[in-house]
């Protein structure tokens, strides 16, 4: 073989080998779709090559390799052509007629037949398969740069870079047979080769920069409404409110809430299976039928207010197909009397007396199950249970955000566990709301070394008087 077209072919295979094993690593780090499809553009275009190569143009008594074997061997291009053609359509969202690309092929693959059956020449046996595997990247790069206003630099690089392809391949039933030319043909693959190194990840790279930029945004506005949704200034006649919520990701699963209708006061901390964008959405879905519920039903009790939230929840969660629930304590105070009603599933309620200096734990355990998860639990399923509120008793309610964290971040490390909360509610109780609250995410911090696997929410209420005051 000519020692030009010898280092010619090594450097095609050097280049096309690089690519893969690049586009590979980017694929296996990124798990972005686009890297998969860069990563099949370099991968089918390598093992092209290497059945191409497979096929010397003469056998081992001289006698030349039959046209029709070339030819089908060349046309292992097609499955690169269909993984650079989705890479150029997702420039600019272009839908891939995949049916049409494979009709066509299969018109190309009948025409080679045909011309070979008739001992045509080799151009004529070749073309029919040359337009074929072709279609598929004029069909993408002209619909592209139909687009030209709209396209980035490197993606109208590629589109253009791509026609350069498909007229190089419509000169290959041409040159083909011709060895004088094969240093010229090879040549031009590999500066299109290097062109493609080029642009065709920068186009990715722009697509996915621009589409984690686009959810970044989405993630901060669906963070915001979260928040805003909170109530910012809570207020129940007779207590001192002070509530915390930090999502591990953008958007979070957990739920508190505090309502005053008149007479009937509510505190309600929820947590959502699991954490980030779906969670919350079942936590905004959950927040609406539970404020609903309420401002219909004033005089409502906690039990019955779970009941018909599980069904509610139960319902949308259905038609959404989440197999999603939510742990939930809902607490009512009604009129002037210390006393609070409460029912749910979820972790325990722990109130500081002031007068022992002990913390009561109390299970909230009145639901079979959280809510949303079955829909055929029967009203008096749902009990419920009380306690009461002295002057400066402090209420702490939380999610399994807290008791759960794990020592920096490594659960095998250890978690904060509830005789470490019950401690520094013991040390802390006495101190100013914010105080304790300010104190409470310092230590988790310090603790998780700000690694944290699961949303924290808690809400601290303490007494101010002896008799519940009216606003």
């Amino acid at each position: 073989m000519d020692p030009v077209i010898l280092n010619l072919l090594i450097l095609y295979a050097l280049c096309t080998f690089l690519n893969t094993v690049i586009s590979a690593i980017l694929w296996m780090s990124q798990k972005a779709p686009l890297y998969r499809a860069l990563f099949f553009v370099w991968a089918s275009v390598f093992v092209a090559f290497l059945i191409q190569s497979a096929i010397p143009p003469v056998d081992a008594q001289g006698v030349p390799t039959k046209p029709i074997i070339i030819v089908l061997a060349f046309s292992w291009v097609f499955v690169h052509h269909l993984a650079l053609a989705h890479l150029v359509s997702a420039t600019v969202g272009i839908r891939i007629p995949w049916k049409i690309f494979f009709a066509v092929m299969a018109l190309g693959y009948a025409g080679t037949i045909v011309a070979h059956i008739m001992e045509l020449k080799f151009y004529l046996i070749a073309l029919p398969v040359i337009l074929g595997l072709s279609f598929p990247l004029v069909y993408s790069s002209v619909r592209s740069l139909m687009r030209w206003k709209k396209l980035t630099f490197s993606s109208k690089a590629l589109a253009l870079t791509v026609l350069i392809l498909v007229l190089h391949y419509l000169d290959y039933p041409f040159i083909r047979d011709k060895l004088e030319l094969a240093a010229f043909g090879f040549t031009i693959a590999l500066l299109i080769i290097f062109a493609l190194s080029i642009f065709a990840p920068a186009v990715v790279l722009e697509i996915v920069a621009d589409k984690e930029a686009r959810i970044a945004t989405e993630m901060e506005v669906a963070h915001r409404i979260q928040m805003d949704i909170l109530p910012t200034n809570p207020r129940i006649p007779g207590l001192e409110i002070s509530c915390y919520m930090k999502p591990a990701e953008e958007v979070g699963g957990d739920y508190y809430d505090i309502y005053s209708f008149g007479s009937y006061s509510w505190i309600m901390v929820g947590d959502v299976t699991g954490h980030g964008l779906s969670s919350g959405l079942v936590m905004l879905m959950a927040q609406s039928i539970i404020s609903a519920i309420l401002h219909t039903r004033k005089d409502i009790t906690p039990g019955e207010l779970n009941f018909l939230a599980n069904k509610l929840l139960y319902q949308n969660l259905q038609r959404l197909h989440e197999d999603r629930s939510m742990t939930i304590v809902s607490i009512c105070r009604k009129g002037d009397d210390n006393g609070y009603v409460f029912s749910g599933s979820h972790d325990n309620i722990y109130i500081y007396r002031a007068d022992s200096g002990e913390v009561e734990t109390i299970s909230v355990s009145h639901i079979p199950c959280g809510l949303g998860f079955f829909d055929d639990v029967e009203r008096k399923d749902f009990t419920e249970g009380g306690f009461r509120l002295n002057h400066s008793d402090l209420l702490f309610l939380g999610t399994d955000g807290i008791t759960e964290a794990a020592k920096a971040g490594n659960y095998k490390n250890g978690i904060f566990d509830e005789p470490r909360l019950i401690d520094f509610l013991k040390t802390n109780a006495r101190e100013p709301l914010e105080v304790i609250k300010t104190k409470l995410v310092s230590d988790l911090a310090q603790y998780t070394k700000g690694i944290f696997h699961d949303d924290v929410t808690f809400v601290l209420a303490r007494s101010v008087s002896p008799q519940v005051a009216r606003f």
